[in-house]
C-alpha cells in the first residue's frame, strides 16, 4: 500500500471518527432549539427527529480538508462553493426558503467553481459555463431530493464517494481523491445515526453541501480515455442520484404538480409501496449505486468499452418506466400521528 493510498484511507477514517464524535452534540443542539422535522402527512418517519446531521458532516469535512496536500485555487473554489450552498441549506433548515434563493445561490457557487477551473470541456466559453452550471445545480438538488428516507442519501453519497476515491487514486489526483475520501468517511459516520430508525437527519445543510461537493469533484476527474467515454463514465458515477431526480420530475410533471413540492413519489417510496422493507430499500440503493459507479470507474479507465453505457441506459429507462407505474399515495391523504415522541439514540 503506497503512501498516497494510506493518506486517502487515513483521511476517510479521520472524517468518520470526527462525525461520529460530533453528531451527538449537533443532535442535542437541534433538540434544544427545536430544529427538528416533525411527523406530518406525506412523511415516512413517526418520531420528532432533529436536523443538523449535515452540520456535523460539513464541519468535519471542512476542518479535515485543511490537512490535505496539493491544494489549488480550483479546490478552494469548489470547497467554498459547497460551504456557501450548505449555509443556504442551513438557513432553509431553520426557516423554510422558497426555491429561488437556493437556485440563485447554487448558480453563483457553480459559476465560482467554473471560473476557478472546475468545469466541463465540451463546446467552449459560454456553452461550457451553461453545461457546468446546469450539471452542478441538478446534481446538488438531486442529493437533496434523495434525502427522503432513513439512510437513502447517506448510502448513495457514501458509495458514490468511494467510487470517486478509486477513480481519482488510479489517476494520481491526490486532492480530488482526498476530498472524496473525506465525504465518504463523513457519510459513513453519519449513517451510524441515520440508519433506520434514524435518530438524526442530514437536513438541507448536509444534502446540498454533499451534492455540490460530489458533483464538482466528479468534474475534476481526468480519465485516460476519449471525451465520449469520459462523459459516459461521469454519468454512470452520478447515475443513481440522476435516476431518482428524473423519476420525481416526470412523476410530478405528469401529475401537474410543482417539482419543488414534496411528495411520496421517489424511488424509495415506490419500493416501499411494493412491500420492500426500509432497510432493504437502502441496501438496494447501495447495490445499484455500487454497480453503476463501479462501471463508471471501469469505463473511465478504459477497462470496459463506453458502449457498456447503452445497455445500462436501456435498463435504467425500463426500471424508470416500471416504477412510474407503481401507485403512490397523495400527500395530505394520511393523518399525522397525534403523539410526537422524540427519537432516541444509544450513542447520543
Amino acid at each position: 500500500m503506497g503512501g498516497e493510498t494510506i493518506g486517502l484511507v487515513a483521511a476517510g477514517l479521520g472524517s468518520f471518527l470526527g462525525v461520529v464524535a460530533l453528531i451527538p452534540l449537533t443532535r442535542r443542539v437541534a433538540l434544544a432549539y427545536g430544529i427538528t422535522d416533525d411527523p406530518t402527512p406525506g412523511k415516512l418517519h413517526t418520531l420528532v427527529t432533529p436536523y443538523l446531521g449535515g452540520v456535523a458532516v460539513g464541519v468535519v469535512v471542512l476542518g479535515a480538508s485543511s490537512f490535505l496536500p496539493q491544494w489549488s485555487v480550483e479546490g478552494i473554489a469548489v470547497l467554498l462553493g459547497a460551504v456557501v450552498v450548505g449555509l443556504v441549506g442551513f438557513i432553509d433548515d431553520l426557516k423554510t426558503l422558497g426555491p429561488a434563493p437556493r437556485i440563485i445561490t447554487e448558480v453563483m457557487a457553480a459559476s465560482l467553481a467554473f471560473a476557478a477551473g472546475a468545469r466541463v470541456h465540451l463546446v467552449g466559453d459560454i456553452g461550457d459555463w451553461i453545461i457546468t452550471v446546469v450539471w452542478l445545480v441538478i446534481l446538488t438538488n438531486a442529493f437533496n431530493l434523495l434525502d427522503n428516507m432513513d439512510g437513502a442519501a447517506g448510502v448513495v453519497a457514501c458509495t458514490t464517494s468511494i467510487a470517486l476515491v478509486v477513480a481519482a487514486a488510479l489517476e494520481g489526483q491526490v486532492l480530488v481523491g482526498g476530498l472524496a475520501s473525506l465525504v465518504a468517511g463523513a457519510c459513513l459516520g453519519f449513517l451510524l445515526y441515520n440508519w433506520h430508525p434514524a435518530r438524526i437527519f442530514l437536513g438541507d445543510t448536509g444534502s446540498l453541501f454533499i451534492g455540490f461537493l460530489l458533483s464538482a469533484i466528479a468534474l475534476k476527474l481526468r480519465f485516460p480515455v476519449g471525451r465520449p467515454a469520459s462523459i459516459a463514465a461521469l454519468i454512470l458515477l452520478l447515475g443513481p442520484a440522476l435516476f431518482d431526480t428524473t423519476l420525481v420530475v416526470l412523476s410530478r410533471w405528469s401529475a401537474g404538480r410543482p417539482i419543488y413540492t414534496g411528495g411520496t413519489d421517489h424511488t424509495t417510496h415506490r419500493l416501499l409501496s411494493l412491500g420492500v422493507p426500509t432497510r432493504q430499500v437502502v441496501l438496494i440503493l447501495a447495490f445499484g449505486t455500487a454497480l453503476c459507479a463501479g462501471l463508471g470507474v471501469a469505463v473511465g479507465r478504459g477497462s470496459v468499452s463506453a458502449l457498456a453505457f447503452v445497455p445500462v441506459a436501456v435498463l435504467g429507462i425500463g426500471v424508470l418506466a416500471a416504477l412510474l407505474r407503481v401507485p403512490v399515495y397523495e400527500v395530505g391523504k394520511e393523518q399525522a400521528p397525534q403523539r410526537l415522541p422524540v427519537a432516541e439514540h444509544s450513542l447520543a
